[in-house]
């Protein structure tokens, strides 16, 4: 049996830097800040939602799509069940800002078996 030890890293505080990242990734994903994105992809779940919080929906969107797309070309953004576009699709269908064909964009080009909807234990808590 084999177990590794990693280091404890406190979680990364998001902010301006991460929206602007995400911006940019909406724009044009190859020349974003990978490392900003991997941050914002493994961020906790609060620091996502303060992130998200106060956004216009149509930004939310391309948010969504800049994090999907990142999970599939670059790597360390595959965040499986705890990406943060799950928390981004929740957001856009409570406010009622959902994409009738989102879903099947997501599907056509990520492999993410989770996206949009999140792992079906996290919605049997929910």
């Amino acid at each position: 049996m084999s177990a590794e030890v990693g280091a404890w890293e406190p979680g990364v505080k998001l902010g301006d830097e991460h929206a602007q990242a995400l911006d940019t990734a909406v724009r044009d994903l190859a020349s974003a800040d990978a490392g900003r994105l991997r941050q914002v992809a493994n961020a906790d779940p609060n620091e996502c939602a303060r992130l998200f919080e106060g956004r216009e929906s149509a930004r939310l969107t391309g948010w969504l799509k800049a994090l999907v797309l990142a999970g599939e070309s670059i790597p360390g953004c595959d965040a499986g069940a705890k990406s943060p576009a799950i928390q981004l699709a929740r957001l856009l269908r409570k406010r009622g800002d959902y994409p009738g064909e989102l879903t099947a964009w997501i599907k056509s080009v990520s492999s993410n078996r989770f996206l949009p909807y999140g792992s079906l234990a996290d919605r049997l808590r929910r």
